[in-house]
């Protein structure tokens, strides 16, 4: 068995039916995440050592409205081992046998309880990403250095859209700036072409016209396009699942018949219209294909 497999094979049966309850469903080959209410994708992978029988775990974030390509960025965020320990010192634990490996996950997860869901707690929207971002009088954020934002300089690449999203024009604007500055002047043509893109981003934010939500909506669709998360639903959905369907088979099914409410075919938003049909169904997965077999009730508000 590979390292990967036993560490995913002891991750479902130890850690798995607890973060089901925060909305983490499995993202990927190596990783769980979910997405949250403000468009925050947040997730956390398993990267086994090359050489050792040994593992760490990488926890992260990516704003859906920031830039978002189909390698994962992992920042902001940073290893479990340097978020839990001070002065922030790497974590790998061992897997080379069944019992070793239970036990590494075991650790893992009360340290991710403990350092990783706070951190995820405070970074559910873009509010809350400046809030846990910005620095005190002293010159320190919420999270000190146990949280790696990007790096060094590249952050506006990031934060331009966090404070475009958030409604502070003056800030976006100067961050946008930033990257117009940093792109334009580059020795490589490949990034002076996105020059263009960030003046005009510059010079939306000082009109704060209505194009910047069809800005930020086309960023969102394009960061789900490239992080294969089309067909994700919110956390709390999914944590509604979890808690309501016990079975596997069924919490597979529901999450499939609210997957098929599309925009396409209903007045009302997809997204809450699933989770009036969550609350109508209480668990009745008979109830539950009722409500949708009859087309919403034959109205989709009277469903909400």
């Amino acid at each position: 068995m590979s390292k990967l497999k036993r560490i995913l094979k002891s991750w479902e049966k130890i850690a798995r039916p607890s973060l089901q309850l925060q909305g983490f469903k499995h993202y990927g080959k190596d990783g769980f995440g979910r997405i949250t209410h403000g468009d925050v994708f947040q997730y956390f992978l398993f990267q086994p050592h090359r050489h050792t029988d040994s593992f760490t775990v990488e926890v992260c974030i990516r704003p859906l409205f920031c830039e978002n390509g189909e390698h994962l960025n992992l920042r902001p965020g940073n290893r479990l081992g340097y978020m839990a320990t001070r002065p922030g010192l790497d974590k790998w634990w061992t897997c080379t046998t069944d019992e070793e490996t239970d036990k590494s996950v075991n650790e893992a997860l009360l340290l991710m309880n403990e350092f990783a869901m706070p951190f995820y707690n405070s970074t559910r929207t873009c509010t809350e990403i400046i809030q846990s971002y910005k620095k005190n009088f002293l010159g320190r954020n919420k999270f000190g250095n146990r949280v790696n934002w990007g790096s060094p300089g590249y952050e506006c690449f990031d934060f331009g859209y966090i404070y475009l999203k958030v409604g502070d024009y003056k800030k976006a604007s100067e961050e946008f700036e930033k990257c117009y500055q940093m792109v334009s002047s580059s020795v490589r043509e490949s990034e002076r072409s996105f020059a263009e893109k960030y003046q005009h981003l510059h010079q939306l934010c000082k009109t704060g016209s209505k194009e910047v939500d069809e800005v930020l909506e086309a960023q969102i669709q394009k960061s789900l396009e490239n992080m294969n998360l089309k067909k994700w639903l919110y956390a709390d959905i999914y944590k509604t699942i979890f808690q309501q369907f016990l079975s596997p088979v069924e919490q597979s099914e529901v999450e499939t018949i609210l997957k098929s409410i599309t925009k396409n075919h209903i007045t009302v938003g997809a997204d809450q219209l699933a989770r009036s049909i969550l609350v109508l169904a209480d668990g009745n997965i008979t109830e539950l294909k009722k409500i949708v077999d009859s087309n919403y009730l034959c109205d989709p508000r009277d469903v909400i």
